[in-house]
């Protein structure tokens, strides 16, 4: 069952919200910029609200894309997540519902991958612009085993882990970081923060109809554009280029390093660095064309 709830104004964005309600009764929430058509799926990864969306989602509407950002449960105003595996089974099939139709995704981190592996199965999806989306994620190193293991509180870390893990050596805005640290960051469950570790453990993440992301990944068709931030610490590079191996579609790969643009990108600045509009947001734009 899907159920809306009106929309109502955000200040200073064309930006409009409603609920949509999945099988199992978590509340989700859709965020919509834009009148345009050809609708754009955007899932910003686990630990963050659409605050991170915002610059890109801004852009694309501003260039005529009707563009939804989408909260997954354990995310911003969404319903308490209880199981990543329910994001893939429940979450993306209500919201397929709720747009009702084929949709452009932008998937980021490692909600991005399980977008990813909802393609062509829950979303119904012609094209991707991928950012930093593992494949087969890298063993955790002891940061992020101390993260997920303590409850994943995104929103208690101090400034200099925050950037340790999300925003190394990149050109950002100081404020803009503050603020997404302070606003913008959501702690997952303990349960989803004991999948998320495991996940990152073992390599693969079994899901409820039997497969696994890896196998659906390796299935892979879509046509798709991926960045990746070399100063990545959540979601080293190494784990997502892979994708361009396994999957027998068009993937191709676009890398910053601090030789060729005078910044590198981690895992937030792909979105909202103080270069991601000139180099990361027209290519996407193009892209998606």
């Amino acid at each position: 069952m899907i159920a809306f709830i009106a929309a109502i104004a955000v200040a200073a964005a064309p930006v409009a919200h409603r609920k949509v309600v999945t099988e199992d009764g978590a509340a989700l929430a859709l965020y919509r910029y834009g009148t345009g058509e050809k609708p754009v799926l955007f899932v910003v990864d686990f630990g963050f609200d659409r605050t991170l969306a915002e610059p890109l989602a801004t852009y694309l509407a501003e260039r005529g894309r009707l563009v939804y950002v989408a909260e997954l449960r354990g995310q911003g105003a969404s319903s308490p997540g209880m199981s990543l595996r329910s994001v893939v089974h429940l979450d993306f099939a209500a919201l397929q519902r709720a747009i009702g139709t084929r949709v452009d995704l932008i998937a980021h981190g490692y909600a991005g991958s399980l977008a990813l592996a909802a393609a062509g199965h829950e979303l119904d999806v012609r094209k991707v612009v991928a950012f930093s989306t593992p494949m087969i994620p890298e063993p955790p190193t002891e940061l992020q085993e101390w993260l997920l293991s303590n409850g994943a509180r995104f929103s208690s870390l101090d400034a200099e882990t925050f950037d340790q893990l999300f925003a190394m050596q990149s050109k950002a805005n100081p404020l803009q970081l503050s603020e997404l640290r302070r606003t913008g960051t959501r702690d997952l469950s303990r349960a989803m923060a004991s999948e998320l570790l495991a996940w990152l453990k073992t390599g693969d993440l079994p899901l409820d109809d039997g497969t696994t992301v890896l196998r659906r990944l390796r299935g892979y068709e879509r046509p798709t554009l991926m960045f990746l931030g070399l100063a990545n610490a959540w979601a080293p590079s190494e784990a997502c280029v892979i994708l361009r191996e396994f999957a027998p579609g068009d993937v191709r790969l676009r890398s910053f390093s601090r030789f060729s643009n005078g910044d590198d990108f981690a895992h937030v600045t792909l979105l909202m660095g103080a270069l991601a509009p000139t180099l990361v947001f027209p290519d996407a734009e193009a892209f998606l064309r």
